[in-house]
């Protein structure tokens, strides 16, 4: 009887939002409506599986979460105090890099009944959460037909990105590890309850899943986390060079060396994905750290520009173009080319000062 209270929707988002009164007042303003929002959505799943036990369980991993987190931001706070008032945050900020990002994303259905593709971007505008964890892009490639597809990678872009940011881990590649962990958990979740409830082979095969490519900005570093096969390349000096994985068929053979790169090329691409969210319970990310310079451009994108578009060509385009411009010729370019898949590009232009 006593968590009956707690099984009304409404009652219970109204005592967690009452409970994140105990965070400091800064931390609320950053990441309080996401925070409700992922408790909304948990509460929600936790309702749909039935029982008392699973709403208890839930309010015990959030009140034993809250307690951790609350000493550990309100520790944070006063240590910013106490640097603020001894003048060393003040040395802090006046020898860190400043980053000034000028951003474009453009996506496209392509020759697709829908478009399954998912993007998101988030710079903070909190100076603070800006020095400790950056700017955040995110890209998506669906994967399970209807709707399915489009759920997957909305699912993967908004659970990384809120996931980075209340991550306290000061580790920047861990953090972003764990986000896509936590994506491929909370996909791989919805695929074994649409198998529960499946009650015909059909129903059994509308399991999801998506690829997905995260890139963190912070100073002058850029950090990287992908699964499958959608990339990030980095042009410095007009030359594009890739710094994600391809978890692709030929690609992967290639780099074991199982097969030659003539032989990669006779090949051609299969479109044979290794590795992607949703599959397995867990995943294999691949990280890496780049250290990125003034007037360097990132570029993310999904395999349906990418496997259209020559390096050659795309260093080009945003070599020419200012990032606005540059995002909507790279889609538009792939279309020229037949344009068979959903296409994304994300196009980061980077401007560094001391």
């Amino acid at each position: 009887m006593a968590t009956a209270p707690l099984r009304s929707p409404s009652l219970s988002e109204r005592l967690y939002r009452e409970l994140l009164r105990l965070y400091p007042a800064s931390f609320r303003r950053s990441y309080g409506r996401e925070m409700v929002q992922t408790f909304r959505d948990c509460y929600r799943e936790e309702c749909e599986r039935g029982g008392a036990w699973n709403i208890a369980r839930l309010w015990s991993l959030v009140l034993s979460d809250l307690i951790t987190t609350v000493c550990i931001e309100h520790w944070k706070t006063f240590i910013t105090l106490l640097k603020s008032l001894t003048g060393l945050e003040k040395e802090f900020l006046m020898t860190s890099t400043i980053l000034n990002l000028d951003v474009a994303q453009h996506t496209d259905i392509g020759h697709r009944a829908s478009n399954e593709d998912n993007m998101t971007l988030y710079i903070p505008e909190d100076p603070q959460i800006m020095a400790k964890k950056g700017a955040l892009f995110v890209v998506a490639d669906g994967m399970g037909g209807h709707s399915k597809g489009d759920v997957a990678s909305d699912l993967a872009v908004n659970t990384i990105r809120d996931t980075y940011y209340r991550d306290t881990n000061e580790d920047i590649l861990t953090s972003l590890r764990r986000a896509v962990e936590h994506a491929n958990s909370l996909i791989w979740q919805k695929n074994e309850e649409i198998l529960r409830h499946a009650t015909s082979d059909e129903q059994k095969k509308m399991a999801m899943g998506t690829t997905c490519v995260a890139t963190v900005l912070k100073d002058d570093k850029a950090y990287v986390a992908n699964v499958g096969d959608s990339l990030v390349y980095v042009i410095h000096t007009g030359q594009l060079r890739q710094i994600a994985q391809s978890h692709e068929l030929t690609t992967e053979q290639l780099r074991k060396g199982e097969i030659t790169k003539e032989e990669a090329k006779k090949k051609g691409l299969t479109n044979v994905i290794t590795r992607c969210l949703g599959e397995k319970s867990t995943v294999d990310v691949y990280v890496a750290s780049e250290t990125v310079q003034n007037g360097d451009t990132l570029i993310l994108c999904t395999d349906g520009l990418w496997t259209l578009i020559e390096e050659s060509e795309m260093c080009s385009i945003v070599e020419q173009y200012e990032p606005q411009e540059s995002a909507k010729r790279l889609v538009a370019r792939a279309n020229e080319n037949g344009g068979p898949d959903n296409i994304t590009a994300v196009v980061v232009r980077v401007s560094l000062k001391s």
